[in-house]
C-alpha cells in the first residue's frame, strides 16, 4: 500500500512545482514506485476494526436513470 507521505516525500525530493499538473507527478512517482521495494507490511491498527452491515429499506428503489438526488439520499437515509 502506497503512503502518503510517500508520495509527500517524492514532491519535496524532486522539487516537483505545484503547477505541475497530478497525473505528470503520479506518473513519475509510479515510475520510481516501480523501481525501488516500498511495499512494507503495514502495522495491524491500534483499534478493533468494526464491522457493519448496511441495511437498505425494502421499499427504496433506484432512480430509473442513475442519478440519485438529494430526495433520494434524504428518503434512503430518513427511513
Amino acid at each position: 500500500m502506497i503512503r502518503y507521505a510517500e508520495l509527500v516525500e517524492y514532491i519535496k525530493k524532486n522539487h516537483v512545482n505545484w503547477n505541475t499538473d497530478i497525473f505528470d507527478v503520479l506518473k513519475g512517482f509510479f515510475e520510481e514506485y516501480s523501481c525501488h521495494d516500498y511495499l512494507q507490511p503495514l502495522p495491524p491498527p491500534s483499534y478493533p476494526l468494526i464491522q457493519q452491515k448496511l441495511i437498505i429499506p425494502k421499499n427504496f428503489k433506484e432512480p430509473e436513470n442513475g442519478e440519485y438526488t438529494t430526495d433520494n439520499l434524504i428518503d434512503l437515509f430518513s427511513t
